[in-house]
C-alpha cells in the first residue's frame, strides 16, 4: 500500500509578512554596509591622491637637487680650468 505525499500547507499571510519584513531588514542592512564601504573607498582615494602628489614632489625635488649638484660641479670645474 502506497501513500501519496500530502501537499505542503499554503503559507499564511502573517508568515509571508514576517518573511517580507526579514528581507526588508536585510536589504536595509546591506544598504548601510554599502554606504559605509563607499565612504571608506572615498577616504582611501583621497589618501592615495595625497600620496601620489607627495611622491611627485619628492621626485621633482630629487631631480632639482641632481641638476643643482651637476651645475655646481660643472661651474667649479670650469672655474678650476680657467684659473689653472
Amino acid at each position: 500500500m502506497t501513500t501519496t505525499p500530502q501537499p505542503a500547507p499554503e503559507p499564511t499571510l502573517t508568515a509571508i509578512a514576517g518573511q517580507l519584513e526579514q528581507v526588508t531588514q536585510g536589504l536595509s542592512d546591506l544598504k548601510a554596509d554599502v554606504d559605509q564601504l563607499s565612504q571608506k573607498v572615498e577616504r582611501f582615494n583621497d589618501r592615495l591622491e595625497n600620496y601620489e602628489q607627495g611622491m611627485r614632489w619628492v621626485v621633482q625635488l630629487a631631480f632639482t637637487l641632481l641638476i643643482s649638484a651637476t651645475v655646481a660641479l660643472v661651474v667649479s670645474a670650469i672655474a678650476f680650468l680657467v684659473r689653472g
